[in-house]
């Protein structure tokens, strides 16, 4: 009955490391997205505004291959907006902060985990319900938590059922969080070379 209750608990901690793992990755790429589209959008201000005072540009185009054209003043106030709700918002999520916490964690939680599997083949009902109690107190000390997704991915990961549902969510649904960065680092990039399209063409 014993060693029933240690594989149990070893499976449990081990697919709930395995999600916190999974979502201090999100986070790390999170984290350097967030600041990488920051920077990408204010370079651009910085190159629109040399080129506004230097060779009077007037227009910008946002997307490549497209007939879209904003007034260069119109650019310049909605990326300031974006700007700042971004940083208000990354400010407030901390994001590096829950990356250490979630990962370390990960670490405490992994590492009672493998405890676990040395002692369960002790069968010993004391060694349980001590590795219980070291299990229930990381999730305690730690209030961030995994998300749902985390938890599907890494159920199927210890399960090794790795079908198509777990590669959707493994590949490409996980990161729907992140399609805001590439957005405006896609814009900006657009932007820059909407730019310097037209001050070399007015100089040729």
């Amino acid at each position: 009955m014993t060693k029933l209750l240690f594989e149990s608990l070893h499976k449990d901690t081990k697919i709930i490391a395995n999600a916190r793992f999974n979502n201090s990755k999100r986070l790390a790429k999170q984290t350097w997205w967030s600041l990488f589209s920051i920077s990408a959008i204010s370079i651009t201000l910085i190159l629109l505004t040399i080129c506004e005072n230097t060779s009077g540009l007037k227009f910008v185009e946002p997307i490549l291959f497209s007939d879209l054209i904003l007034r260069s003043w119109i650019f310049t106030t909605l990326s300031s907006i974006i700007i700042l709700s971004l940083s208000i918002a990354i400010s407030s999520a901390r994001l590096d902060v829950q990356y250490e916490k979630i990962h370390d964690s990960a670490i405490n939680i992994n590492r009672v985990s493998k405890q676990i599997e040395a002692r369960k083949e002790s069968n010993q009902n004391s060694l349980y319900l001590q590795s219980l109690n070291e299990y229930q107190k990381i999730i305690s000390e730690n209030p961030i938590n995994h998300e749902d997704i985390d938890f599907l991915i890494a159920k199927a990961e210890v399960n090794k059922r790795n079908d198509l549902l777990y590669m959707w969510r493994k590949h490409i649904s996980q990161y729907f969080c992140l399609i805001p960065y590439y957005l405006i680092t896609f814009i900006s990039i657009s932007v820059i070379i909407s730019i310097l399209d037209q001050v070399v063409f007015k100089r040729c």
